[in-house]
This record gives structure tokens, sequence and C-alpha cells, in this order.
């Protein structure tokens, strides 16, 4: 290989794509040269213009943020030798957004709390039964980071290490595990978990990280209605309410529904109008704008709950959700059962109107 010039793949993620400002920097492992080659487009092939030495090379994708983002990303990682440990990796959710390459060695996968993943790695290109420690494994840490609980932004946020091992040339798959974030409460989890794979230092080459994929974990849905109490009697017109509505995943459909009778888990009943919002591209196939990829907190109010229950009797008002998980099924956040009697009223009136009638002489 120290004649040859290298063919190599790197893929950018979205970046690349928008700024011309995106680079490969080989950096000779023998000598320590640099050389910087500007590249444009969307990704693809890569061709060195130099040579690779004996001792190997680092290739290292950079990309500069667009607009008002000014940040340098580091996009992926490749060293290419006589001795060249490569990882590959997936993270498998029910959530199939990714972003970034899933062929690239640092892209971000996503899913709920309460919902388990898995991770599949294959590592190759080490030396198996070698003497040097550095030359049979590769190192793995696993490592969480809480995010601040009302931006969901990991900006200043400690990380910490969960799990840490060395892995030799093989397959190996994790999973179905759920998160280990440091949360009061399995579903209140709301971070990352990172996966790094460090090529030890051996071969005048320092420790270097050969991939970084990450998950996010966002918190489950609650909602709440306030005014309105269980079992509670209207016999007047029924007061405006407000539904407070958090941690609505970022690729979800939710609505207030209403429907007479006893709660009956996965009744369809009839939504009430204002109350249904949508997040995420799939529910929203049609929207110009980039989607929100972290989860929403608001409120929505209910003025005209009474024409919904113009009849006596008894109702239900849930909260409902759709997600990527259990096939997109309705998921219950929140139901409470009430009842409507304006008889009462009316034989309130009549008993007035009877006792204040005028006595004939």
């Amino acid at each position: 290989m120290t004649s040859k010039t290298l063919f190599l793949c790197l893929f950018a993620t979205g970046l690349l794509g928008q700024s011309p400002e995106a680079w490969v920097r080989q950096t000779d492992l023998a000598t320590g040269q640099i050389y910087d080659t500007p590249i444009t487009g969307t990704g693809g092939a890569y061709t060195s213009p130099m040579s690779v030495s004996k001792a190997g090379a680092r290739y290292e994708l950079f990309a500069r943020g667009t607009a008002w983002d000014s940040n340098i990303y580091l996009l992926d990682t490749k060293i290419v030798g006589t001795y060249n440990p490569e990882t590959t990796i997936s993270i498998v959710s029910e959530d199939d957004y990714v972003r970034g390459e899933a062929a690239s060695t640092t892209f971000v996968k996503r899913t709920r709390a309460d919902r388990p993943f898995s991770v599949n790695i294959q590592v190759q290109g080490l030396v198996d039964g070698s003497s040097n420690p550095a030359e049979r494994s590769v190192y793995l840490a696993v490592h969480g980071k809480n995010y601040d609980p009302a931006t969901y932004s990991s900006l200043n946020q400690p990380q910490y290490l969960i799990e840490e091992s060395n892995l030799e040339n093989g397959t190996y798959t994790f999973g179905p595990i759920y998160h280990q974030l440091t949360s009061p409460t399995m579903s209140s989890g709301n971070g990352e978990q990172s996966f790094t794979f460090v090529r030890y230092a051996t071969h005048q080459v320092p420790d270097t990280i050969i991939a970084q994929p990450k998950i996010e974990i966002w918190p489950v849905a609650s909602a709440s209605v306030s005014v309105i109490t269980a079992r509670q009697v209207f016999i007047d017109r029924i007061p405006s309410l407000v539904v407070t509505l958090s941690h609505l995943y970022p690729d979800s459909r939710n609505y207030v529904q209403i429907y007479k009778g006893n709660q009956v888990l996965g009744t369809t009943g009839t939504l009430i109008k204002g109350t249904e919002l949508r997040f995420g591209r799939h529910y929203n196939p049609d929207q110009t704008e980039s989607s929100t990829n972290v989860p929403q907190s608001l409120s929505v109010s209910i003025d005209d709950l009474s024409n919904y229950a113009s009849e006596d009797g008894t109702y239900t008002l849930e909260v409902i959700t759709h997600t990527p998980f259990f096939g997109r099924a309705a998921e219950r956040l929140y139901h409470i059962t009430f009842e409507v009697d304006r008889v009462i009223t009316s034989r309130g009136q009549i008993s007035t109107m009877e006792i204040s009638r005028p006595i004939s002489p």
C-alpha cells in the first residue's frame, strides 16, 4: 500500500450537502504530514491525492455548519494501513429516524424511554492472537448524558460512563436493551447514550476514535386536564378546560376525544376540534420547513365541551397519542369520566316556578 493511491468512500451528513465548506484531512501516521482536500457535492467516493505509507494514514471528513452555525463538525473517520481495525455498528429502534448517514460512524438514532432498542456491532481488521493488546482489540465505552429537562438541550451537560469493554474481531449483538440514563424513573429518561469505539495507541498512532454513533432517549409523554374531576356531575354548561401536554414525541399525532359511556380502552370517540397536534414528517408529509426533532410540551383549551355532551349521561374524555411505537396504534395518555344531568336543573326551575305562583282568591 506504500505506492498505491487509496480509493476511500466517505459519507457526509446533511451538513455536507448544504455547505461547500467541507474537506478531507489525510494524516500520514509515519511522518505526521497533513494534507487537506476541499470537496463539494453531497458525498460519495473520495480518491486520496497522497499515497498511503506502511504505517498507514488517517482520513477525517470535516464540514462547517451553515447560516448561523459556524462550528466545524467531524463527520467521519477512517484509518487505512497494514493494521486497520474497523467497526460497523447499527442501532435498531422502532423509530426509523436517523440523523446523518447510517453508513457513517457518527449517525444519531432515537427512541422513547420505555421502549427497547438493539445494538449490532461487527469488528474486523484486528490481529487475532497478537501479543500486542492494541492489535488484538478495540475499546468500547458507553457514555450517558442527561439533557436539560426544559429545553432538551445537551449543551453544558456532563457526560458519564455507563460501561466499557474490549472487543476483538467478531460480531456482537446487544439487545433488546433499555436505556441506562441516570433518570429518576425509567419513563422520564431524557438524554443520549453514545457508543465510542477507540483504536488503541500503537505503531506511533495515538488513541483514535474510529466510530461514535448515538441514540437519543426521549421521555414518555403525559397529559392532565384542569377544572374537571372524576365522576363530577355537570348540571349546567361545562366550563372551559385546559389540557396540559408534556414531552410529546417529535414524531406523533395527538388529540383529545370524547365518547358516551364509561372508559373502554381502544374506543374511537369524537375528536374535539382544535385539539389535534401533529409533529414530524410522517404526520406532516406536505410540510416544507424542517420538522422538530425534540419533544414538545404545551397546553390547549377546550371551550365548547358542552356541545359534545348535549345529552344527559356518562361521558369519557381521553387524550390520545400515536407514535412510531406499537405500529403507530393509539396510546392513551389520560382519561376521565364525568356525568351530565341537566334534569336536576330543569326540576329545580319547575319547583321554583310552582312556589312563586300567586294564589288565586
